[in-house]
């Protein structure tokens, strides 16, 4: 199981690597930028997102920031986890770096009601219940602890409180299950 993990990320590194503009994953360590960003959110959240530069990935163009610790990561992890920052890869080819910067950060609020950010998260974040489904099986993405992570996400500070209707977040979910189930199995 695990050099097949290791083969499928390998060929999603290099899927990214033959794009027209092509992926690069960078450590945030490396980037002032990524440091000023950690401190900006600490302030914006009171302190309640006082983990973006060790736990979180952060996609901002064709580049995807990860932590110092992801190599550390199982490929399965860092697999699932690029699953869902290429769909933002595709999001700043769609809407620009000057519209992802409206529509992620202010549209229409930056906190409490950041509809487009939650309508740019959820679309990866379905995304994720699909990887989940396709690697460990629909179990996994019907999950309650996972279905916790994700409401957790978009109703607390880890997305700067985007999204304050819990019940929405769990339609989505079950929508996508739904959706998820009725496909025809992978070969």
């Amino acid at each position: 199981m695990a050099d097949l993990d290791r083969q499928r990320y390998e060929r999603l590194l290099e899927e990214m690597a033959r794009r027209e503009a092509p992926v690069v994953i960078r450590r945030k360590t490396e980037s002032w930028l990524q440091g000023f960003i950690d401190s900006a959110l600490r302030v914006l959240t009171l302190g309640g997102q006082d983990r973006y530069l060790t736990d979180y990935v952060t996609t901002l163009g064709t580049t995807i920031w990860v932590p110092a610790t992801w190599e550390d990561w199982s490929y399965r992890a860092r697999y699932k986890v690029l699953r869902h920052e290429l769909v933002h890869v595709r999001q700043f080819e769609r809407y620009t770096w000057p519209g992802m910067v409206l529509i992620y950060g202010f549209f229409p609020l930056p906190a409490g009601l950041a509809w487009g950010r939650a309508m740019l998260e959820w679309e990866a974040y379905a995304v994720t219940l699909e990887v989940e489904a396709e690697l460990d099986g629909l179990a996994a993405a019907a999950d309650p602890a996972l279905h916790e992570e994700i409401v957790r996400r978009f109703t607390g500070p880890d997305y700067g409180w985007m999204w304050p209707f819990e019940g929405w977040v769990r339609m989505r979910i079950a929508e996508t299950l739904t959706a998820i189930s009725r496909r025809p199995p992978m070969p």
